[in-house]
């Protein structure tokens, strides 16, 4: 019952925020509205979930400095992590499906937030992740998942090149970001919200001025150094009353 009543309040403070930000952007409100009614929506949906949210490294940003902001998904969560403490506006990278969710997506696409990037179709890919990185010398924040998608088991999947070459072309720094926990919030083939605790470490900038394409899988393998070195293994994996249950679960015998 917990769970259904969980999911009720989500869907009504997606309605509350999103259609605050829809009539925002009607009337011109832009990035920084979008931003103010994310952290809002979000943080009124951990309230209720019970999620506590802890971060680390808050003093690797330099408010004045553009950056692409990389890190690892294993969770809707991950988003929640970044967006309230992230100590600056933000864009996301997010593909263009994405704009077609009620609410949510249409704020997403109609504020410039979101970078919407048609990976169906390469051309359009491109030109829109050059769009992106003229954003960024123009001062925006950008946040990209490098592995595409979440990962089932919280474990780094392989990279993605799009955000390294974002990067290369803005040339701004990489600011690797780490988020451990978020994975028994949203178990895996489950639908429920469980309360608990995520922790995001923010990591030291990464420089990319005067690096060239063929430097980028030596980037790729920086970044995810960085990114693995801030797990903290104790958060990831089941929680452990899930792992009590599946250490009680019967072993098949080998015939």
């Amino acid at each position: 019952m917990i769970y259904l009543l969980r999911y009720f309040l989500i869907v009504v403070y997606t309605i509350i925020w999103g259609t605050i930000a829809c009539v925002g952007i009607l009337f011109g409100g832009g990035t920084p509205l979008t931003c103010w009614v994310a952290r809002n929506w979000i943080g009124w949906i951990v309230a209720s979930c019970g999620i506590r949210i802890e971060a680390e490294g808050l003093q690797n940003f330099d408010p004045a400095a553009p950056l692409v902001l990389m890190t690892n998904h294993q969770s809707v969560f991950d988003i929640a992590a970044i967006v309230l403490t992230l100590p600056t506006d933000f864009h996301f990278v997010a593909k263009k499906e994405l704009a077609r969710v009620p609410f949510f997506g249409w704020a997403l696409a109609g504020s410039g937030v979101g970078i919407m990037v048609d990976r169906r179709n390469r051309e359009r890919s491109v030109k829109s992740l050059r769009q992106a990185a003229q954003r960024i010398r123009e001062g925006a924040n950008v946040i990209v998942f490098p592995e595409g998608t979440r990962s089932p088991t919280g474990e780094l999947q392989a990279f993605k090149s799009g955000g390294f070459h974002l990067a290369l072309q803005a040339g701004v720094p990489i600011v690797p970001a780490t988020v451990s926990g978020s994975l028994r919030i949203t178990p895996r083939g489950s639908l429920r919200v469980e309360p608990g605790t995520i922790k995001i470490v923010y990591g030291k900038p990464i420089p990319t001025e005067g690096l060239e394409v063929d430097d980028r899988d030596a980037l790729k393998d920086r970044v995810r150094q960085a990114i693995e070195a801030g797990f903290d293994r104790q958060m990831q994996g089941p929680a452990p009353a899930q792992a009590s249950h599946l250490l009680e679960q019967p072993t098949r015998r080998e015939s």
